[in-house]
């Protein structure tokens, strides 16, 4: 018995000992790297940060005044309804607005960095953070400058209401767009669906929002204030369409 225990034992340590082959041994698939490469990856703390932010502002402004907000949204498809929410006075430069401005700024960048990202169109050698910056600035000065042209315009034309009008018209479906688009947004950064699943969709919504926009125009313009249309096409020409194929042809040339 005391025999038979020890021969018993004698086999169980011959097999642990036994050198077992590796499975990266001796296969047929050729190694690419025969070192180890160290991987070098950094989280974006300012993606969701951003996120969170655009969610805590439109939480605010629901909190805050839910009426107004609705109405804001109504009146990009009612021109009754904008009408109305016009001669209630919503200003441009109050808080509510200018949290819906900010919004709609910040979620208009994070579309075109996707979009800029999604087709390696520019600035791929660049971190996206300030990719996003530099879409953010141009944003900005864009919005900004056309609200200074078009008020300099419209006290030369001595149409100073209705450039009002169409400004406030502009307001609207810029902050309407900011909240149709935030949750495409939200999906193409924080979900693992493919990005064009959201990235189409929101191209398209973007460009339909932007023709109902300018039918707007040409509807307050030219039908109720009776401008001529040689006006509206300079007017679309010079501050619309030109600025756009100026800036595409500045980026595509010098990045």
């Amino acid at each position: 018995m005391f025999y038979f225990l020890k021969t018993l034992d004698s086999l169980l340590i011959d097999t642990l000992v036994t050198k077992v082959e590796s499975l990266f041994q001796n296969h047929l698939l050729i190694p690419t790297h025969h070192q180890a490469i160290l991987r070098v990856s950094s989280t974006q703390y300012w993606v969701p940060f951003l996120l969170v932010l655009i969610f805590s502002i439109f939480v605010f402004a629901k909190v805050s005044d839910t009426k107004k907000l609705i109405k804001v949204f109504h009146s990009s498809f009612s021109l009754q309804a904008a009408k109305q929410l016009y001669r209630e006075d919503y200003q441009i430069i109050k808080r509510f607005s200018l949290l819906l401005w900010f919004t709609f700024v910040l979620v208009l960048t994070f579309l075109i960095q996707g979009t800029n990202q999604y087709f390696g169109l520019i600035f791929q050698d660049y971190p996206e953070w300030q990719q996003y910056l530099f879409f953010f600035l141009i944003i900005s000065f864009t919005i900004a400058f056309r609200y200074v042209f078009n008020s300099i315009m419209a006290f030369f034309i001595k149409q100073v209401e209705l450039s009002n009008e169409y400004f406030f018209n502009i307001t609207i479906f810029s902050q309407t767009i900011g909240l149709v688009l935030f949750p495409f947004v939200l999906c193409m950064y924080l979900t693992h669906y493919p990005t064009e699943w959201f990235l189409y969709p929101a191209l398209i919504i973007s460009l339909l929002f932007y023709l109902f926009r300018v039918m707007r125009g040409i509807i307050i313009t030219v039908m109720e204030q009776n401008v001529g249309v040689l006006y509206i096409f300079l007017y679309l020409c010079a501050l619309e369409i030109l600025p756009i194929l100026v800036l595409i042809k500045f980026l595509f040339v010098n990045f």
